[in-house]
């Protein structure tokens, strides 16, 4: 079967002859990550862009022509107040009698679905596909009992995935909520703490990149990214996916097993991990070394961790916002009592079991979603 031949060809298209609210949806609207609807714009419909033309139904799927290797998909579930309206850059498949919105809408979260659009899309800069090639995607035919059966796997584990991802993120709350409680805010350090200049504290360096990197990759030297500290729960750096060569080590910044790296810049700013290998790091990476004994390592990454929108705040404009070693080095550092900062890292120790579980049960409903998807689609 093709999608087309489960979905309309045309959808209603909205006339400017009318002068109604209407809540717009735009390919900023979709979440590729949640595959949800993440805002509206409220417009009149004689104000609206010309884009603003497919008018929705409740359970309509969206799917994005522009950049489909980021799946910008989702489906409308018919709750907005005005009429709803999508932009021309979405392909709007609205599923015929007798078949399942949802097995529809899993179908375009497939990988199958994904590689088969990313291949036949064009543009480099900005790639994108027609319409014609998405109703023409092929995947088995079967009942909609099938469907039905199918569509209710997927969703249920995909539930899992998105509450456990809740718990995690309540549980991250209630660290910032017992740090505030115990610590307060440390902005204008209303519990008068003892405080010094982090640069003080410890020593403070910046790593530095070999370029062009690919020269240097290959050797045996950790080469520690941002992207090797976003995945998981845990404040520790157990590996990194590239290693450097000897060479390497002159242009970059090597660090110690058990340093304390900070993320200085874009997007990424303001989180810290501790590494429990040497390695090396680039310059989007702050290290902090020889720690001095009146700081709990773990309670200053902590106090790091809590302070993300204050950096992003101070840090100098500019393409993206850029934290260097004196911005760091002359940030006042709270010096609570060693008994209380060791009071606060025991709890954020009993939360930490709690995140592994429900990241390990992400990690084993993701696995089984993967499996299935291959299963159904292919």
């Amino acid at each position: 079967m093709k999608l087309g031949d489960l979905c309309g060809s045309e959808t209603e298209r909205l006339t400017v002859a009318t002068d109604q609210l209407i809540d717009y949806i735009d390919i900023s609207s979709v979440s590729n990550e949640s595959k949800s609807i993440i805002g509206k714009q409220t417009l009149k419909s004689r104000e609206a862009p010309s884009r603003a033309q497919r008018i929705l139904k409740s359970n309509d799927i969206l799917v994005s022509t522009v950049r489909p290797n980021l799946n910008a998909v989702a489906v409308y579930d018919g709750s907005f107040k005005n009429l709803a309206v999508a932009s021309t850059g979405f392909c709007v498949l609205r599923c015929k009698p007798g078949v399942n919105h949802r097995f529809i809408f899993n179908i375009c979260k497939s990988r199958a679905f994904i590689k088969a659009l990313v291949e036949q899309a064009t543009g480099a800069s900005y790639p994108a596909v027609n319409e014609k090639i998405i109703r023409a995607f092929e995947f088995p035919d079967v009942t909609y009992e099938c469907q039905e059966e199918v569509a209710a796997r997927l969703d249920t584990l995909q539930r899992i995935i998105d509450l456990r991802k809740q718990q995690l993120r309540e549980l991250d709350d209630l660290i910032k909520a017992r740090f505030v409680e115990m610590f307060g805010d440390i902005n204008i350090n209303d519990k008068g703490w003892d405080v010094q200049p982090l640069g003080e504290l410890c020593t403070i360096v910046r790593g530095g990149s070999p370029r062009p990197i690919e020269q240097f990759l290959g050797g045996d030297i950790p080469w520690i990214k941002i992207g090797d500290a976003t995945e998981g729960e845990s404040i520790y750096l157990n590996s990194t996916k590239e290693h450097i060569i000897q060479e390497g080590i002159k242009k970059s910044r090597l660090v110690k097993e058990g340093s304390l790296i900070f993320a200085n810049c874009g997007v990424s700013l303001g989180f810290a991990r501790i590494i429990t290998f040497d390695g090396c790091i680039h310059d989007g990476w702050l290290a902090m070394e020889d720690i001095d004994s009146s700081l709990n390592k773990i309670f200053l990454l902590q106090t790091l961790n809590q302070m993300t929108d204050h950096f992003r705040k101070i840090a100098p404009a500019g393409t993206q916002p850029n934290l260097n070693t004196a911005i760091m080095k002359s940030y006042k550092q709270i010096i609570p009592p060693m008994k209380l900062q060791n009071d606060f890292i025991d709890f954020v120790s009993q939360i930490d079991k709690s995140k592994v579980v429900a990241q390990k049960a992400i990690d084993e409903a993701k696995l089984l979603l993967d499996s299935l998807m291959q299963k159904y689609f292919g």
